[in-house]
């Protein structure tokens, strides 16, 4: 009997179970016009965000060829800077040789001459 209480007693402490009654939804559910002008917006917004993407991408194509542009132009300069250098390093040393052997004979006028 002392179990039998201490059983009761335990049960107590434990939430009972209760029917709860039904509440009537406030909210009904919408109609097709609702329904049609929901649809029109997620497609006017998919459409919107999908188009700003595709001007993102023209944007980027343009920039991407810019810079093949630019980079081809650099290439191309640098290309005639170097041959410019190798067109004047090869007239200065021609210059060398000529002022050595003008001051080679200039040498020999004066040796001819002392002669």
């Amino acid at each position: 009997m002392l179990r039998d209480l201490e059983r009761l007693a335990a049960r107590a402490d434990e939430p009972s179970i209760r029917v709860q009654e039904l509440v009537k939804a406030k909210i009904q559910p919408f109609d097709q016009q609702s329904h049609d002008q929901m649809i029109k917006s997620v497609d006017q917004l998919a459409t919107d965000w999908v188009s700003q993407l595709e001007h993102s991408r023209q944007n980027n194509k343009a920039v991407e060829q810019l810079v093949l542009e630019r980079a081809a132009k650099l290439r191309h300069d640098i290309t005639v800077l170097h041959v410019l250098g190798a067109a004047a390093r090869a007239e200065a040393a021609r210059g060398d040789e000529v002022n050595s052997k003008l001051a080679q004979e200039i040498d020999k006028l004066g040796e001819d001459r002392a002669a």
